[in-house]
């Protein structure tokens, strides 16, 4: 929640959390699938949010929800990012988006797989939905991906995205965003020469200054 407020301080557009679900079915932003518990790794679902919050409290990153992230995000009216960490729990989350009246226009979930993009687009095709490549997945663009793309947005890292592949994406109205881009030299190439819709980076004081 800390790194979420700083974001907001320095003006970012949007912002950009993991989301997993606990034991008792609450979503919560948690970047990593387990925690240490005495000293073993103890995965997130395996406890409830009210034990997580009492074995995080006196830590430096307590567990906090999908709730207390839209809650930040709303009230700077800026947008959320929603990377979707764990099939099953695809319902829990259009539910939460409906529940929270989060505007649609200001929110994005990626990371789903083609599964999980299935069942989202059944449970509510309002949901914006991205597609998410790593740098090890370079091989898998093609003509052929760049065409059946069915989704709002992809979020690229930022060696797969040339000026070629993002005009393609925009003449189907995919915005681009490219991720982590933590240079100086890589935000302005992305926002320069590949003219991408956004950068996604863990340095939004370095990207401040550009």
């Amino acid at each position: 929640m800390a790194s979420l407020r700083k974001a907001v301080e320095l003006r970012a557009s949007a912002l950009m959390v993991d989301v997993r679900r606990t034991r008792d079915d609450i979503l919560v932003i948690e970047h990593d699938a387990v925690r240490m518990v005495d000293d073993r790794e103890v995965p997130i679902r395996e406890k409830s949010l009210a034990d997580w919050r009492a074995r995080s409290a006196d830590t430096d990153s307590p567990i906090a929800t999908l709730e207390d992230a839209m809650a930040v995000a709303a009230q700077a009216g800026i947008g959320l990012i929603l990377d979707f960490r764990e099939s099953g729990t695809e319902a829990l989350l259009a539910r939460a988006i409906r529940q929270s009246r989060f505007s649609l226009d200001s929110i994005l979930v990626t990371g789903a797989d083609a599964t999980s993009r299935t069942i989202l687009r059944g449970l509510d095709p309002r949901i914006p939905l991205g597609h998410t490549l790593g740098p090890e997945n370079a091989s898998q663009i093609n003509a052929k991906l760049l065409a059946a793309l069915d989704v709002d947005a992809v979020t690229w890292h930022h060696r797969l995205l040339t000026p070629p592949i993002v005009n393609i994406l925009h003449l189907r109205d995919i915005r681009v965003y490219g991720w982590y881009a933590d240079l100086a030299e890589d935000m302005r190439r992305l926002r320069d020469t590949c003219k991408v819709d956004g950068v996604i980076t863990n340095a939004p004081d370095l990207i401040r200054t550009i």
